[in-house]
């Protein structure tokens, strides 16, 4: 953990400090991109929990509708948008792959970016499936691909979702 000099020693930074302190260095852009996606990933996070999979896709799918016409944005603000839906799930407990797919994918669609929210199984020892959800843009893994193991995993359905 980073420490600051006190006047009777060195002291540990306070974790809550940490977040203020690097809060702080955002720009404008950054910091509204991080509350639009702790917002999102909060609200995916207990629709996934409260309500069937096939209707929260369906909203997603309605509300990532980008107001005006679409475009293709990019790579550092593709990242952007990644590293606020990580930044912002690792502040939500319980936060797994899925919301924070859907999150980058309708985040990414506000914006007018088209992008393919894909869910994936495997098979691992002893039978059982394991499966992932990532984010494509252009055929490329956006978020989501950082797992062990994630070139084992197989699409479910190449139509999850077109971007459209």
């Amino acid at each position: 953990m980073p420490v600051l000099p006190a006047c009777d020693g060195v002291k540990e930074l306070d974790p809550a400090m940490h977040l203020i302190k690097r809060y702080k260095q955002l720009s404008a852009v950054e910091r509204s991109l991080f509350f639009r996606a702790l917002a999102a990933v909060a609200v995916l996070r207990i629709g996934l929990w409260m309500l069937p999979f096939r209707v929260v896709r369906n909203l997603v799918e309605q509300f990532r509708r980008s107001p005006g016409r679409r475009f293709d944005l990019d790579r550092r603000n593709i990242r952007q948008v990644a590293w606020a839906v990580e930044a912002a799930s690792r502040r939500i407990p319980g936060t797994t792959c899925l919301p924070q797919g859907m999150a980058t994918h309708l985040l990414l669609g506000r914006l007018g970016q088209r992008s393919q929210l894909r869910l994936g199984v495997t098979h691992k020892p002893g039978g059982r499936l394991e499966a992932h959800a990532w984010v494509e843009v252009n055929g490329r893994v956006v978020s989501g691909g950082a797992v062990s193991g994630f070139e084992e995993f197989v699409p479910l359905q190449q139509q999850a979702s077109q971007g459209t």
